[in-house]
């Protein structure tokens, strides 16, 4: 089935916002949900995978012109949800969801499905796992329901990490625990080789990610803690190694501040090498949630962050990450947000700009007549577009609500207008202010009363270029440095201790 893509004037859906592409507008239920969304074929479509209320798998491929096919699978008397997918070498599109007859519990499913769809969205193959065995009863959804996660690995098969569930009886009943079975598939979808990791496992509660370390064979899967109902235990990071066992965990709950870190996710892109981009929402007390990035290593050390806006609402990380690459040196990143943790009123949609040195460069806030909510994770065209999936209603998240609407909408690097009016108002780095600013040569930069040889000075451009890097040798708190043969614009500077970022500030060359 191919439907075209409507699009809507911004004076009718998104209040003053008339930069945006095009918004694709999704024949669906009340309830209507795409659980991940990836890039493929080379960046000209993106593909989301989900379900229906009518329990039908969902899968839809969406073009940059807003042009896009979409397939729903029903199984006769059974239900069926995508959760994750990957693009397989030949081109073919592989889906990993659950399956269970109609009747049972929607929260515990016994049946592993593997489809594989052409570029058309046509059958090629079908596949179908019982997972009750000696030691696990069934795959139990987590409260935010991402059970799996899939990778395609070094040679080219895909690679599934699925959250399956074993029961333990309680005095207050059976409660279901969490542990991981990795699987290995050929292009049909046929088992190449299932590995369990059943042991001290009982912190998974969401696989959020999978991706692959820096320098190694070895996969990251990034977790968040806790079991079916609750988020308790030790968010943070697996490391897999090439047999499919689970050698090490690095626990996140050191990053930040935080009181503590629920949801936590990676994009899977190394900076330099050896550093990836990770996105937490982070909870300070019991009721109040914001949403940081981080640049950290395998070892999860922390090289940058940023807490992104707003910052006097709670904010929502998509299922999966939050942030998708539209280039080497900008990087996409999506948030809903309200003014309380429990979907208050004032809801809004956060898309921000941001460069790989975790600078704030600008935002752009959708909000219409409806309510803007839970946008899925992002992803990205070869034309600097951002994809993401997005429902709005104007009721309750509840079953009775008036009616829910769903959009594929679409952003471009442009579309987003650079600013400095958000930038480092977090106060995680100490800012320093530099003068005369603006300045047409010389400009004055406070570097504090450092005596640490291997401090540098950082220079970068609004598109996250470094135009200086150099080595600060002057004792005391200040450095004088001409610019006169920058280019007209505004820049960010670091000033950088053993890696570690120790202060930030901006100016503008004239």
């Amino acid at each position: 089935m191919k439907k075209y893509a409507i699009i809507i004037l911004f004076a009718l859906a998104c209040h003053g916002l008339p930069a945006q592409e095009w918004v694709v507008s999704v024949e669906g239920e009340w309830f209507f949900d795409l659980r991940d969304m990836i890039s493929v074929d080379e960046g000209e479509y993106v593909l989301g995978i989900g379900c229906t209320r009518s329990n039908n798998g969902y899968v839809a491929k969406v073009a940059k012109d807003g042009d896009y096919l979409y397939r729903e699978v029903h199984l006769p008397g059974m239900i069926l949800d995508y959760f994750t997918a990957v693009q397989l070498d030949n081109g073919n599109y592989m889906a990993f969801g659950v399956c269970d007859d109609s009747l049972c519990d929607y929260h515990y499913q016994k049946y592993l499905r593997v489809d594989v769809f052409d570029d058309q969205l046509e059958f090629v193959s079908s596949r179908m796992y019982d997972v009750d065995d000696d030691f696990f009863d069934c795959i139990a959804f987590p409260r935010d329901g991402l059970c799996m996660r899939s990778i395609v690995s070094r040679n080219g098969t895909p690679v599934l990490a699925a959250r399956l569930s074993y029961p333990e009886e309680t005095i207050y009943g059976t409660n279901y625990h969490g542990a991981v079975r990795f699987y290995e598939f050929d292009d049909l979808g046929d088992t190449i080789r299932a590995v369990d990791n059943p042991l001290n496992l009982a912190q998974v509660g969401t696989i959020k990610k999978i991706t692959y370390e820096p320098h190694s064979d070895n996969l990251m899967m990034v977790v968040k803690g806790g079991n079916y109902g609750y988020d308790t235990g030790s968010p943070g990071v697996f490391v897999v190694d090439a047999d499919l066992n689970i050698v090490a965990h690095q626990s996140m709950l050191h990053l930040g501040g935080a009181s503590s870190i629920s949801d936590n996710a990676c994009e899977g892109r190394w900076f330099d090498g050896d550093r990836i981009m990770m996105d937490c929402k982070q909870y300070i007390g019991s009721h109040f949630t914001y949403h940081t990035l981080y640049i950290v290593d395998s070892a999860l050390r922390v090289y940058a962050d940023l807490r992104l806006p707003p910052y006097d609402t709670c904010a929502w990380v998509p299922e999966g990450t939050n942030t998708a690459y539209v280039n080497d040196s900008t990087i996409f990143a999506v948030s809903c947000s309200a003014n309380n943790l429990f979907f208050g009123d004032e809801q809004q949609l956060n898309v921000m700009l941001v460069d790989k040195h975790l600078n704030l460069l600008g935002r752009k806030v959708f909000k219409n007549d409806d309510v803007i909510s839970y946008p899925s994770s992002p992803a990205t065209f070869n034309d600097g577009g951002c994809a993401f999936f997005v429902f709005s209603n104007n009721g309750l998240h509840y079953p009775g609500d008036p009616f829910r609407k769903y959009a594929v909408m679409k952003i471009r690097r442009e579309d987003i207008v650079i600013t400095w009016d958000v930038v480092n108002e977090t106060e995680t780095k100490p800012m320093s202010v530099a003068y005369p600013n603006p300045t047409k040569d010389i400009i004055n930069i406070p570097i504090g009363e450092t005596k640490i040889n291997k401090a540098r000075l950082q220079i970068f451009d609004m598109k996250g270029a470094k135009c200086l890097d150099c080595a600060i040798t002057k004792q005391g708190n200040l450095i004088s440095l001409n610019v006169q043969n920058l280019e007209t614009g505004s820049y960010v500077y670091h000033i950088v201790s053993n890696d570690i970022i120790i202060s930030v500030g901006k100016f503008v060359k004239q």
